[in-house]
Formats: C-alpha cells, structure tokens, sequence
C-alpha cells in the first residue's frame, strides 16, 4: 500500500483495517440529536414495492421472483407433527438481485484500478464467496439524520429532464432556499424525480445507454466538505447517467475512493410533498455475508 499522504479520499482515516468508511461519522451522540428531527412523529417507507412489473429493473438483473414454498395445497404434510386438517401455513422464497429496486451499496459494490475502498484488491473477491472485506454485512444497519433536498421542486418542476447533471449549486441553493443545515455525519437525500416520471411513463428503461438525472462530478467535493455520512437518490445510480467523467465515476470517487454509502431507488415523493427537509433516516440492510448490497426499506421518522 502506498504511503497514507499518496491515498485517495479517506483512505486510512479510520485505520487500515476499516470496511464501514463514512458511516463511522455517525456517532451514539449523533444519533441521538437525530432523533430530535423527529417532531410529527410520522413514519415514512421509502423503499419500493418488491414486485415483477411496475418498478425499476435493469434488463440484466432480472426482475424479482416471490415462488410459493408452501400453501393450503400442502395441507396434511405436517400431519406427523399432529397438525390437523384445515390448518397450515403460507410461505415464499425470494429471488432478488442485490441491486434492483430500493438498495443499498456495500463499499465492496464498486471498484477502480483493481481497488476497493481502502486500499483492498479488487482480486479478493470471489464468485462464491464474496467479499472477504467491505461486504454488506461489515457496514450494518444504521440511523442518523438525513437532509432532503427536492432539487426538482426547487426547479420548479415535477421532475428533472432526462440526463440532467445535478451540481455542487443545484443542491447548495435547494439547501439555502429550504433553511436546512448540511454537516459532519448527515445522510444527503436528493430528490431528481425520476421514480415520479418512471411511473408516469408506459416506457420503461429504453435500450442502452438511457438518460437519468443525477448527481454530477461537480457535487464530489460538496459531499466531502460537508463530510457526510452516506447519499441517496430516486434514480438508479445517485450519479447523472450519462456519466459525468469516466463509467460510474460517482462511485468511484465517492464509494472507492471516501467510502461514502450510496442508496438507490428511495421513494422521496411524500416526504417533499409534506415539506419535510429534515428527519431521522433508519436504514437496515440484509446482513448478506459477503454482499455487495442488499435490498432496503428506510424508514424515515419526520
């Protein structure tokens, strides 16, 4: 590894070893001033539904399978436990990739010059196995405060053009026009209002490359000086598509290179639409030994 001046962004900031990146900024003392955004007391699911039709997914992934494991068809298989008849239980399995719909990326997701976050070699990981570090299951769940910035409200629009690069000004004046503060440890939510247009459309996502709003490589440094804990955005990659800079440039700079947690999908609608700018953000990924990401359903509590 190279000498600590030479590494990028926060690599060796909390120690060689370290696989949660900036979600260590989100201190017991942090959470605990988080849950004094919490003043109606209302309860919002940012996650989208797991479903086969009407949500995001992107062609290579696949769509979601719920299979059926057990049903009343199978009354009488338990009979030798002394169940009776009439009596039984309902019961699926669920076939997902970790990345379709509402998700969270692990800092293993994304990696650039054959690294991940913190200097480990994009090499470790292994078909089988996954990753031996920085895997979804090393970042946990976690709960802070999160900002929320409706950068399309702010345009005055329902939702942003189609490849529309949201920059380090965009979000700045959302942020000063709303009177909300951006700081050390805060969870950075954007609204672009693409979900909002994707369900508006009978089209879905068209042949490749397609168009998103998002973020563009300008908001990099504005996420780093504010030193936030994790981003997320009702688009498919947080970042523009088409990329600002090189293929998911976002993400390397920010996941490779400052272990920023990225979340992707969030149903942010109802929460602008209530003007809600600030809230306690609780987010619970499935502790997927050696995953990439795991499907999520924040919870925020305004």
């Amino acid at each position: 590894m190279t000498s600590t001046d030479a590494r990028p962004g926060n690599w060796g900031r909390w120690g060689d070893d370290d696989e949660r990146g900036t979600l260590n900024l989100i201190t017991p003392d942090r959470v605990r001033t988080a849950t004094q955004t919490c003043r109606t007391g209302k309860v919002y699911n940012l996650g989208l539904p797991v479903a086969r039709h009407g949500t995001p997914v992107l062609p290579y992934r696949g769509a979601p399978q719920r299979l059926t494991l057990t049903s009343q068809t199978d009354d009488g298989m338990n009979a030798v436990y002394g169940c009776r008849p009439g009596v039984g239980s309902n019961e699926d399995v669920l076939v997902i990739a970790a990345h379709n719909g509402t998700h969270m990326d692990a800092l293993c997701h994304v990696y650039a010059d054959e690294q991940l976050y913190n200097g480990r070699s994009a090499h470790e990981f292994a078909s089988h196995n996954g990753a031996p570090a920085c895997g979804i299951e090393k970042a946990g769940g976690f709960a802070g405060r999160a900002v929320v910035l409706d950068v399309a409200g702010h345009h005055g629009v329902d939702w942003l053009e189609p490849g529309y690069n949201v920059t380090a000004d965009d979000l700045e004046a959302t942020r000063a026009a709303a009177g909300v503060d951006l700081g050390p440890g805060d969870i950075l939510l954007v609204r672009t209002g693409w979900l909002d247009q994707f369900a508006d459309h009978t089209a879905r996502f068209e042949p490749p490359p397609f168009l998103q709003p998002g973020l563009g490589a300008s908001t990099v440094d504005y996420i780093a000086d504010c030193d936030l804990a994790a981003v997320g955005c009702d688009n498919s990659a947080v970042e523009v598509i088409p990329f600002d800079g090189e293929f998911l440039s976002l993400h390397i700079a920010l996941l490779v290179h400052r272990g920023v947690t990225l979340l992707e999908h969030l149903v942010l609608t109802p929460l602008t639409r209530d003007g809600v700018t600030e809230c306690l953000l609780v987010v619970a990924p499935l502790l997927v030994t050696g995953g990439t990401g795991s499907p999520v359903n924040p919870i925020a509590i305004a």
